[in-house]
């Protein structure tokens, strides 16, 4: 466990966002294990089968991890203000609350999968390979969100590290599964998704037994489960909207994706990779805004709102030293990372990746601070303007997809993201250095905590 209220913050906030990005990177390796073996194994129609799934995924585990961070927010207050009590009920309620919401995340998902594939417009020649991946995919949702619910609740301990570990097993067993599917057994792209529901199983019960041996404090009995009143409906609340905070963005990401299906294979195979290798160059300022979270919410408990701000200031400093990284590597050595996923004589869609990632590089200046201004105002309980700039980010990607892309073709896809990004940016930085209530329902709900912390 760390105690982010007291030290340097700059320090803690580095070091507790390593472990996590590490983390992070390494449940990217999910997916990225998984384009590399079916773009190099089985091919680009393969490999766009895949791709044409990708911002429907994204959507469901978005929505499936937003929750497990929100249920683990009220953990990290109680434990800032060392009420064990009613940690060990905000841990109940968050386990509760994240399966009940898994089973029906799950449901929904394996309903939804067909009609949604069609709707984005995916090719004939794709969508059986597409709609077999997505179920199983979509059949393990719950094993996901289980291992979130633990990780989240170790981190809103200040432990960072552990689940890392849990990953990096995960991991390297996800690539050994990958590569005895799709290689030995030649399950096509079904084999990629069992490899991954059986690799996330593994860690979520290395989680379980490492907590029961290691975290007594953890140790729920049957009254922690009888909860105050309002804190389940609190934790549901804010849950809900972190859930709704990525996947409201995911739904303009879904329509960004029916404008890539309608290229054809190629350009969504391109897309793919880029896509993936993006993915993987957001992790730091994601695992930095996580991080962002954590250290407000114990703050705010600990009614220490300068060191909230300072947070904030540390927060940006090192998002924009790693987009200044990945600028840089976006234009001199990122095809050959692109290679690694596609295959040489693959010249289009190595182009079409190439493309991609210098423009949306550019832009991780603002795609940073949007990570930590959203992440802030949810660690300090301001749920609804986080949830409405999603809104609003939605529709923005909806726009300039049916504005950009039949005038400016595959440029219009590349710059449908960092529009919004600008916008956000600039719509969260308003309320958070404008609004004046801010300031005062802050103050106020740590007066209101420390009179009655239920």
């Amino acid at each position: 466990m760390k105690d982010l209220t007291k030290g340097n913050p700059l320090k803690l906030i580095f070091m507790f966002a390593l472990p996590v990005l590490l983390g992070n990177v390494f449940q990217q390796f999910y997916n990225l294990a998984d384009t590399m073996m079916v773009g190099k194994m089985l091919g680009i129609d393969a490999l766009a089968a895949m791709g044409a799934t990708g911002s429907f995924y994204g959507l469901i585990v978005g929505l499936a991890m937003g929750i497990t961070v929100g249920f683990s927010i009220l953990i990290s207050r109680y434990y800032g203000a060392k009420d064990i009590a009613n940690m060990k009920k905000a841990v109940a309620g968050t386990l509760f609350l994240s399966i009940a919401c898994g089973i029906i995340i799950t449901l929904a998902a394996l309903l939804l999968n067909r009609p949604i594939l069609e709707l984005l417009g995916t090719p004939d020649d794709i969508i059986e390979m597409s709609y077999e991946y997505l179920v199983i995919i979509f059949s393990g949702i719950l094993i996901s969100i289980l291992y979130n619910t633990g990780a989240s609740v170790l981190r809103a301990l200040g432990d960072s590290r552990t689940p890392l570990y849990f990953l990096i097993f995960g991991t390297v067993l996800n690539i050994a599964l990958d590569y005895a599917f799709i290689a030995l057994l030649h399950m096509n792209v079904a084999g990629a998704a069992y490899a991954t529901i059986i690799a996330q199983a593994c860690s979520v019960l290395l989680c379980i037994y490492y907590i029961k041996v290691k975290y007594p404090i953890l140790y729920l009995k049957k009254e922690d489960f009888s909860f105050p009143k309002g804190m389940l409906m609190s934790q549901f609340s804010m849950g809900i909207s972190m859930g709704l905070m990525n996947s409201i963005v995911s739904i303009g990401s879904v329509i960004l994706q029916s404008a890539v299906n309608s290229m054809g294979s190629i350009i969504i195979a391109g897309h793919t990779a880029a896509r993936k290798l993006s993915e993987m160059f957001m992790q730091p300022m994601v695992s930095i805004g996580i991080a962002a979270t954590t250290f407000a919410s114990q703050n705010l408990g600990a009614g220490h709102i300068d060191r909230i701000k300072e947070g904030i200031r540390k927060c940006i400093l090192l998002c924009f030293l790693w987009a200044s990284f990945t600028v840089l590597l976006s234009f001199t050595g990122m095809r050959f990372l692109i290679m690694i996923m596609v295959e040489a004589e693959e010249t289009e869609a190595i182009a079409t990746a190439e493309y991609y990632m210098k423009i949306n590089s550019v832009f991780y200046y603002a795609l940073g601070a949007l990570f930590i201004y959203r992440n802030i105002l949810q660690g300090i309980g301001r749920k609804m303007i986080p949830i409405v700039s999603s809104i609003i980010e939605m529709f923005v990607k909806i726009g300039a997809t049916f504005l950009l892309v039949p005038s400016f073709g595959y440029l219009g896809i590349a710059v449908c993201e960092p529009i919004a990004w600008l916008i956000m940016t600039a719509f969260l930085m308003f309320f958070f250095y404008h609004d004046e209530r801010f300031k005062r329902n802050t103050i106020l709900e740590i007066q209101t905590e420390k009179a009655d912390p239920n």
